[in-house]
């Protein structure tokens, strides 16, 4: 194989698991014997990709991420007018880690605190949450601080 053009494309984490169990499923009904390191290699990506944090963790069960979910995240965001203001590879790591608060968002966009109010903060946050879902629910006004509050002793009794 020769690469002809370098990062030509940018992939999502779900593009590229999608791409490999497809791959997987084709292989396995067709009978091709693929080489045994190219077969680690393909079950230890989707491996990874599965495993907590993340978001493909309970891909199996929820279903979140389909080949719609794409299209349909980024024409909410361009309907909320952010896309203009989100470069395409912060757009590529919210698919990658759909962030459900605002400060996992932070690690997805770059000075987010800067370019964005709170209320689009939590807009964009919304609309990933509405798009791809949850994993776990969604943290009740207030209940935030209690929640970080009571994590902070079972760090330091080391439970």
């Amino acid at each position: 194989m020769k690469i002809l053009e370098s990062q030509n494309a940018l992939l999502s984490n779900y593009e590229v698991y999608q791409h490999l169990v497809d791959q997987e499923t084709r292989n396995k009904a067709n009978k091709r014997r693929v080489p045994a390191n190219l077969a680690k290699l393909v079950t230890e990506v989707i491996t990874y990709l599965r495993e907590r944090p993340g978001p493909l963790e309970k891909q199996e069960e929820t279903h979140a991420y389909t080949p719609e979910s794409i299209p349909r995240l980024l024409e909410k965001i361009r309907e909320a007018n952010f896309q203009s203001e989100l470069a395409k590879g912060e757009l590529i790591s919210i698919l990658n880690l759909r962030p459900a608060t605002s400060a996992q968002l932070s690690t997805a966009v770059e000075d987010l605190e800067e370019r964005f109010t709170e209320d689009e903060q939590n807009r964009i946050v919304d609309i990933i949450a509405e798009v791809l879902g949850r994993d776990e629910p969604a943290p009740a006004e207030g209940e935030g601080e209690e929640g970080a509050e009571d994590a902070v002793p079972s760090i330091e009794n080391g439970s």
